[in-house]
């Protein structure tokens, strides 16, 4: 999964162009860009052309996987997906949103280990929609992918009033995932994990106010560490400019304290039959218990060979540990999250 064969359009070309360290990076870079910026909004403008022929407006009946990033969220994406059969984002339409309407899929999957935790990845996994929208030029966080010395300018994007506010993205977030959608079988929803829906929980529910959500429980402080491993590999991997680790921790913390916002708001707000919640502990040391208990919950169908197919092959992650203590400014984020974190697994466990 290496961005730059991230398909691109304008709008993130715009954001890329307004930095003054764009003139500093290499001409040859910048002319691909560009280049893949051009063919990018072609494309996107043909598949909208195609999309409005469509006739099919099915429900789309949204299942959200949120939660911080590195809590838990794949493994869980995974084994719904394969127990449901629902459709799903995968990785090739994600990487490929202006276009993967006007063509086909890959004859074959290629996969490779992620490079955080070694877990599977193929170009016919399911994937999260968070890197669609980035490529279609919605302010996502992973901007800061590729020009890490503006991950402070983002921080808006952790708020749930931002998007509240910019209603927009919403269409375009939409026609990705009608285009995904169509052709289901009746009845099936849509399957979507993205930790950075977590931040948008609100202006969500507003348009599909029936989603249902499943949410992941992970240690904070490992939550925390996980995540600073997370960002600077891919800030190693893709960054065009430099990184500011000082910077990467406030931007955590934020990240964990909003994080706690939106569970203790989907606690007050949310029905026993929108919201279950799982602990990664739980999952891995039980998965089929836990994917069951999650599937029952919400009602869901489950295909138990293909659920334990699902297990098996996700057993390939690594899962670290982090002793060390987190840094000052990220202290009171990690309590708050651990405690509210604490009322969601009471609640689910009574």
């Amino acid at each position: 999964m290496r961005l730059p064969s991230l398909s691109i359009t304008r709008p993130l070309l715009a954001w890329l162009r307004e930095d003054r360290q764009w003139q500093t990076l290499d001409w040859r870079v910048r002319a691909m860009l560009a280049w893949k910026a051009g063919l990018g909004s072609l494309n996107a403008k043909l598949s909208r052309a195609q999309q409005a022929s469509a006739t099919s407006r099915q429900p789309l009946a949204p299942l959200l996987i949120l939660g911080p990033w590195r809590s838990g969220t794949t493994v869980m994406h995974e084994l719904l997906s394969a127990a449901t059969g629902w459709p799903t984002p995968l990785t090739w339409q994600c990487m490929d949103p202006t276009a993967f309407q006007l063509g086909s899929a890959p004859r074959r999957d290629v996969v490779t280990a992620r490079p955080m935790d070694g877990l599977a990845l193929g170009s016919l996994s399911p994937q999260e929609d968070e890197f669609a929208l980035l490529a279609l030029g919605v302010p996502s966080a992973y901007r800061a992918f590729w020009m890490p010395h503006r991950l402070t300018s983002l921080l808006p994007t952790l708020e749930q009033q931002y998007w509240l506010d910019e209603p927009q993205w919403l269409d375009t977030w939409e026609g990705f995932l009608r285009a995904v959608h169509r052709g289901a079988a009746p009845g099936h929803g849509l399957l979507l994990k993205s930790p950075n829906h977590t931040f948008r929980l609100q202006a969500i529910l507003g348009r599909h106010p029936q989603a249902r959500v499943v949410w992941m429980l992970r240690d904070p402080q490992a939550v925390f560490f996980s995540n600073r491993k997370m960002w600077r590999t891919m800030f190693a991997e893709h960054g065009l400019t430099p990184a500011d680790e000082a910077a990467l921790d406030h931007f955590l913390a934020r990240a964990l304290q909003a994080s706690a916002e939106a569970l203790e708001w989907a606690l007050a707000h949310l029905s026993a039959d929108q919201l279950v919640c799982c602990t990664q502990e739980a999952l891995r040391d039980a998965p089929l218990a836990e994917a069951q208990r999650v599937l029952a919950a919400l009602h869901l169908p489950a295909d138990e060979a293909a659920l334990e197919a699902a297990i098996a092959s996700t057993r390939s992650g690594r899962v670290e540990h982090y002793p060390q203590a987190p840094p000052d400014c990220a202290q009171a984020a990690i309590a708050r999250l651990r405690e509210i974190q604490a009322d969601a697994a009471a609640r689910f466990a009574a």
